[in-house]
């Protein structure tokens, strides 16, 4: 198989629903995870992205 078809079969994935999600935390999450730490982990939990990992969509 070559480059070309690998690639349309993953984005054919994607198209119909079956997308590989990945989790990205921000800046001010983080931070504020750190510095007020117990309360701060309700900010990182809450500034996540989940995207697709094939073709950067959120999901």
């Amino acid at each position: 198989m070559d480059g070309k078809t690998y690639q349309e079969n993953l984005m054919s994935m994607c198209a119909s629903g079956q997308h590989d999600p990945t989790k990205k935390y921000g800046i001010f999450g983080i931070l504020m995870a750190v510095v007020c730490f117990p309360c701060g982990l309700i900010c990182l939990f809450k500034d996540v992205e989940n995207r697709c990992v094939r073709c950067g969509a959120k999901v």
